[in-house]
């Protein structure tokens, strides 16, 4: 689906064919593709998955929301620091490319990293964006060599993804 011909998010949004997911608590939302599973957890605000299949690592969108403290707050000092938290826990983690986007006027960062999860080496491209203070963070999974085919999936996501307003316990 094309994005040019809509001039908000919101508009696109109501038109896309995917089922739009929402965190009320946050006001997160991202388009969910026809054949995936809606999973709830305590980590994140909204965990998408491909169905599971015995022996194939299913391709999986997960959106965290937090509230970045200073040098931390703008998208320079957010990226830094989120690539040293994820070198400390992802294990022989690899970046590829840490790229500006912009989407609905939002400017954000697109981070392809990869790395090592049991059997598994993973794609992961992830999505960010600094709004009133709340970071919104997209992160899409997939095994390596699915990710030319799972990138498409992951950036429509993205596009789609309307950027959290505030955090869980925060007033509406």
């Amino acid at each position: 689906m094309s994005t040019t011909a809509y001039a908000t998010l919101e508009a696109w949004q109501a038109d896309c064919p995917w089922q739009i997911v929402r965190d009320e608590e946050t006001g997160a939302a991202v388009p969910c593709p026809p054949d995936w599973e809606v999973l709830r957890t305590p980590e994140t605000r909204i965990l998408l998955r491909q169905p599971a299949e015995p022996g194939r690592f299913a391709w999986n969108v997960t959106v965290t929301v937090e509230r970045p403290e200073e040098p931390f707050a703008d998208l320079v000092g957010y990226t830094t620091a989120v690539i040293h938290n994820m070198s400390l826990g992802l294990t022989d983690l690899r970046v590829i490319s840490i790229d500006p986007v912009e989407y609905w006027g939002r400017p954000g960062r697109r981070v392809l990293s990869a790395h090592r999860a049991g059997p598994y080496a993973v794609a992961l491209e992830q999505y960010w964006f600094l709004d009133g203070g709340v970071a919104t963070t997209l992160s899409g999974s997939c095994d390596v060599a699915d990710h030319l085919k799972a990138a498409d999936t992951f950036a429509y996501i993205a596009h789609g993804m309307a950027a959290a307003t505030r955090l869980p316990e925060e007033p509406r």
